[in-house]
């Protein structure tokens, strides 16, 4: 079917046509309470970008594709739209793929049934036992099979397939509800204990009684609460359609990256949507800005050469747009200890919410634990206001202990040593 669509596109006359194919199957499972649910789905779409010798691309999305629909998507975009006479991109649509060994793929999916999302049931209301207080409202697990494939003109023709597992578990305690979520490409990665652990420690964190703050203060920030603010700088690290970024030279203990060849993680691929290969991109290396993550068509129009492997589509996206891998920041080789021992005494920042945006500076709710001489203390709650620039200026020290999370795409962070200053009553500034 793919060499129809391609030999299609060019007997109507497009000069070059891409066509990208992602077949998911998957299967979903549910506890809540004394109910139980399973079901199964399966979707098969294609997108296909056509570009004429001139002027921007046009394209169509199928489901479950067949040779009659491909015909009436390339007639539809045929009489509907007038090519232009500016030079495109179709040139940097790459030509070849390498292969790539990776670990995303687990076998086992084949076999994981009813029976053992029951096991793990019983398995987490086990370990539930060892945290008073702390209730189960219900559980979802979900095994996902995706088959991408993608060709072009050019004579690329890759395809690779992934799994992913995932585990959500909802929680309550006193009178607070939480979700906990999370994803593998492995089944065996996946650690409820982990999770519960990580539900009893929020909702212990979660108090009305907001902090008196009457100087500056020291925190650190769990890697939950690191990722949830990186992810909302996260844009300043794509490229813009016009232009680039200032700068700026950051602590030099600062290195963020995006890297899709990490084995076992869920943002790990060996090509991008438009088939494009990459490696490990230091977006900035001890400090210092370097670049940000582009697709085909932000490249083009800032004069790179080439995309940085960052074209992914959403599940209605005719046309690819920069997206995360696995974008983290960089660990070191020092110990949460050692940052609660430097830090003296400050707050260990285990929850975070966005409340306000106020030009280019956040607002955010914050809960978490005083700390002091290594030893945590009463839960805490306060606000703090930052911006991107001001955020990542003060960052002291990264530790070793990392985590990822799985939020649109992969994200992680270790715990991070910030300096924050008061500003009135509980608000902080960093």
């Amino acid at each position: 079917m793919i060499e129809k669509i391609l030999s299609k596109g060019k007997s109507v006359g497009f000069s070059t046509v891409e066509a990208f194919r992602i077949k998911k199957e998957k299967h979903e499972y549910e506890k809540f309470l004394d109910y139980n649910s399973s079901h199964s789905l399966k979707s098969d779409n294609l997108s296909v970008r056509a570009f004429w010798e001139f002027g921007e691309p046009v394209g169509f999305n199928l489901s479950k594709p067949d040779i009659r629909s491909i015909k009436k998507g390339f007639s539809n975009i045929c009489s509907l739209n007038i090519p232009g006479r500016k030079k495109n991109y179709a040139y940097l649509l790459p030509s070849k793929a390498q292969k790539v060994r990776m670990n995303i793929f687990d076998d086992s999916i084949k076999i994981f049934d009813i029976k053992r999302f029951n096991e793990l049931v019983e398995k987490i209301t086990e370990i539930l036992v060892s945290f008073p207080g702390l209730s189960l409202k219900g559980i979802k697990f979900s095994t996902e099979l995706k088959k991408c494939y993608v060709s072009n003109t050019k004579g690329l023709n890759a395809k690779y397939k992934k799994t992913n597992f995932n585990l959500h578990i909802s929680f309550g305690y006193n009178n607070n509800l939480i979700e906990i979520s999370e994803t593998e490409t492995r089944f065996a990665k996946i650690n409820p204990f982990r999770m519960i652990s990580r539900a009893f420690n929020l909702l212990n964190s979660l108090t009305d009684n907001n902090m008196d703050i009457k100087k500056d203060c020291n925190l650190i920030f769990s890697p939950e609460a690191s990722v949830f603010v990186l992810r909302e700088f996260s844009n300043n690290f794509c490229l813009g359609l016009n232009g680039s970024f200032k700068k700026i030279n950051f602590p030099s203990v600062l290195s963020i990256i995006d890297n899709p060849d990490l084995n076992y993680q869920t943002g790990s691929v060996p090509f991008d949507d438009e088939g494009i290969q990459s490696g490990e991109k230091y977006l900035m290396n001890k400090g210092i800005l370097l670049d940000r993550i582009s697709d085909i068509k932000r490249a083009f129009y800032n004069k790179k050469t080439c995309s940085t492997g960052n074209g992914f589509r959403s599940d209605k996206s005719i046309f690819p747009f920069p997206r995360f891998s696995n974008f983290y920041i960089k660990p070191s080789v020092l110990r949460l200890s050692k940052l609660m021992q430097d830090a003296g005494k400050g707050i260990l920042v285990s929850l975070i919410k966005l409340k306000k945006i106020e030009n280019n500076e956040r607002i955010f709710s914050a809960y978490g634990y005083r700390f002091k001489n290594g030893d945590i203390n009463e839960p805490v709650h306060f606000y703090f206001k930052t911006s991107f620039f001001s955020y990542f200026l003060n960052i002291l020290k990264v530790s070793k202990e990392m985590k990822f999370f799985n939020i649109n795409y992969n994200i992680g962070s270790p715990y991070l040593l910030v300096n924050a200053k008061h500003l009135y009553e509980s608000v902080l500034q960093i």
